[in-house]
């Protein structure tokens, strides 16, 4: 039987995710971010009120997101400059 998360795994995974999200490492930060936001998202969601941090989470959400559309537009620019 898997044990249940607790509040400070979440928010040590929450932590680094937006230190991710905000350094960004060329999109895989953000990527990285918006990932942990989901797991943890999903771990509060389970817990039934029993962890908090959903403002971290919708805060990987946003600057993750931003982040990644950021670096999606940089790469598809770049291959689209490539083919000149």
């Amino acid at each position: 039987m898997a044990t249940p998360p607790t509040q400070e795994k979440l928010d040590s995974m929450l932590r680094k995710a937006v230190v991710l999200s905000i350094i960004w490492l060329m999109g895989i930060g953000s990527l990285i971010s918006v990932v942990q936001a989901v797991r943890a998202k999903r771990m509060i969601d389970q817990s039934r009120g029993g962890l908090v941090g959903l403002g971290k989470v919708w805060w990987c959400f946003v600057v993750g997101g931003v982040g990644l559309l950021f670096w999606g537009f940089v790469f598809v620019m770049a291959l689209i400059n490539g083919m000149k």
